[in-house]
């Protein structure tokens, strides 16, 4: 804040010029107008990072759930079809390129996400007790779908950097998907 005062000399004064001075209460007041800013700037900052960090981690999640059906729809598709048709249904899976055939259609998963195991993994994910050495345990990476529907045994193991996730199909009359990520050295239902 400037403060203006009239100068005493008579020539500064009959001219009626002004001379500025600042005084030092105005000095503390900008200084601390200016932390302020610095302190909004920085809670600006600090909040987008966090709907930007928010939003990543989402991503991560909703990309492997997008997967996931993908994979739960192909083999529905297989079962109904097998179902309908009284033909066996074949899903191919080709760990080198994470992609996945059926139908003579070509599905990829999504980037980052790979056909692997990461190491000191067992399985499988319902009752781990040997150490697991291929990502898909479908003979031949082929996945059979009989022609009653019901879908072969077997587990893919799906990575994406160091997340471990497990889809399952038992053995049972009922054909369903059962998903797993592993975390902490345990197998935990995924959904």
């Amino acid at each position: 804040m400037m403060v203006l005062k009239r100068s005493k000399g008579d020539h500064h004064y009959r001219r009626g010029s002004f001379r500025c001075y600042q005084s030092r209460g105005s000095r503390v007041m900008q200084q601390g107008f200016m932390l302020f800013e610095l302190m909004v700037a920085l809670c600006l900052i600090l909040f987008c990072s966090g709907l930007g960090f928010m939003a990543y981690s989402s991503h991560n999640g909703t990309s492997f759930t997008r997967n996931a059906a993908l994979i739960s729809l192909l083999f529905q598709t297989a079962s109904t079809r097998a179902h309908c048709l009284k033909k066996e249904q074949i899903i191919i899976f080709n760990p080198h390129d994470a992609t996945i055939f059926f139908d003579n259609q070509r599905y990829e998963l999504s980037d980052g996400y790979r056909f692997q195991v990461l190491p000191d993994t067992y399985g499988p994910p319902s009752a781990p007790h040997k150490l697991v050495t291929h990502p898909i345990t479908f003979s031949e990476n082929r996945a059979r779908v009989h022609p009653d529907g019901t879908l072969q045994a077997g587990t893919l193991y799906i990575t994406h950097g160091n997340r471990q996730y497990a889809l399952t199909t038992p053995v049972s009359a009922f054909s369903h998907i059962r998903v797993y990520r592993y975390t902490q050295n345990v197998w935990q239902k995924y959904w």
